[in-house]
């Protein structure tokens, strides 16, 4: 009788135990996946290389990303560490190690997260401020500025993104002091009225102050605002800013000490204030010569046109009321040309780069007219682009402009804030 209770007993305390740790063979743990399936932070996912066990997300520009909190799937019954959900620094690539359900099995992937570049662009124009009102105060019956308003509207409304941060600044307030260090790329738009060599002398006129916020100072040169403003934006550039500089505004790099010598600044400037009938009927269009594989002609509409080399592109469409205004490099005399245009026009191109330390990126259908011009950044300078032609033309009267010059303009701008992170 005591051997069948001990028995009993001892089948008690087996069940017992089965209860709370499994007793059969088919019950036990075995390895299982160690995977991450998906990862994601702020709803954007990232890119998973199983093979390379790396992982890459990029962020939206701007973000922080020392207190990022990721959300992470992995295969069943694993575990990762960090864990899902914990703030991770991500300043440098992150190890996630993730282990399956059994503890055996480990796998340790890298995680890269990056939060995009925040380009910080900024414009440049006469107006106070770039409100309709501003631009239209400075409106008179032989001076207008609808070209630099066409082009400041457009900045601020064509170049808007997630990954742009824009700012608009007159010529008075950089010459008083504004603050340009913060910007990877500045756009100095001046297209202003009158005869092509007025504007020409930009930014210090001899005889009338053209840059000022109230307008026109006839017969009143201003030439410690130009001095001042002059000096902003050569500290700028010398500290590595990049510039685009549209039309007339192209005049001003001798001073800017971009060329060596006021001989090798842009050389032939025409153009008033009205439109120019006889444009208007026409298409016109110009001929890349920059590398085709250039993010600056990424996007561009290229046509043909006889008698044009390719790449021919349309910049100004035809119905639009062009003013023919131009302040460009020809290669048909100055001193890339001493025999004018009786020497080789390749010969005259070659001179022209020896001599400005520059190559042409848009040129005319004959290839003897610079009309978008490019300096690289040298040393601690920055780089500097010229859109110089009458073909870069904001005003268009009734009729839409070519998308060209907007998709030039903004390849311009992305490209040269692009090289301050490089």
């Amino acid at each position: 009788m005591k051997m069948r209770m001990h028995r009993l007993l001892m089948v008690a305390v087996a069940v017992v135990l089965c209860t709370f740790t499994s007793c059969s063979d088919g019950d036990d743990i075995k390895p299982g996946e160690a995977s991450i399936i998906s990862f994601s932070i702020d709803s954007e996912s990232g890119s998973i290389n199983e093979s390379a066990k790396t992982i890459e997300l990029e962020l939206e520009a701007g973000i922080d990303v020392t207190t990022l909190k990721p959300t992470i799937v992995v295969s069943e019954g694993a575990t990762v560490s960090p864990a899902s959900g914990s703030e991770v620094d991500f300043t440098e690539p992150v190890t996630f190690t993730v282990t399956d359900q059994s503890g055996e099995i480990t796998s340790a992937y890298v995680v890269t997260v990056a939060s995009a570049n925040l380009r910080k662009l900024a414009f440049i124009g006469v107006a106070s401020e770039n409100t309709t009102a501003a631009w239209d105060a400075l409106a008179g019956s032989d001076y207008t500025l609808e070209d630099d308003k066409a082009a400041a509207t457009w900045f601020a409304e064509g170049m808007v993104s997630p990954s742009t941060e824009l700012a608009y600044f007159s010529i008075e307030a950089v010459a008083g002091g504004a603050d340009l260090s913060a910007y990877h790329a500045i756009w100095i738009q001046f297209d202003g009225g009158w005869w092509g060599g007025e504007v020409a002398q930009f930014p210090n006129n001899t005889n009338h102050c053209i840059i000022s916020e109230a307008g026109i100072g006839f017969d009143t040169p201003c030439d410690q605002l130009a001095t001042d403003f002059i000096a902003a934006v050569k500290t700028y550039y010398e500290a590595g800013g990049s510039i685009f500089l549209g039309n007339f505004a192209g005049s001003i790099v001798d001073e800017l000490g971009v060329v060596s010598s006021a001989d090798y600044a842009p050389n032939n400037s025409w153009g008033g204030l009205t439109v120019d009938d006889g444009a208007t009927d026409a298409s016109w269009g110009v001929v890349w010569s920059g590398e085709q594989t250039s993010p600056l002609f990424e996007n561009i509409t290229v046509g043909a046109a006889d008698g044009c080399p390719s790449p021919f592109f349309e910049m100004l469409a035809s119905g639009t009321l062009k003013k023919n205004r131009s302040n460009q490099y020809n290669l048909d005399f100055g001193p890339w040309a001493p025999n004018g245009d009786a020497d080789p026009i390749e010969d005259r191109a070659a001179s022209f780069e020896s001599l400005t330390g520059a190559s042409f990126l848009i040129t005319n259908c004959g290839e003897n007219e610079g009309q978008m011009i490019m300096w690289p950044a040298t040393g601690t300078k920055g780089a500097v682009i010229t859109a110089l032609s009458g073909t870069y033309d904001w005003y268009v009267g009734d009729v839409s402009n070519s998308d060209n010059i907007k998709v030039l303009t903004k390849n311009t701008l992305l490209y040269l804030a692009d090289l301050s992170f490089e």
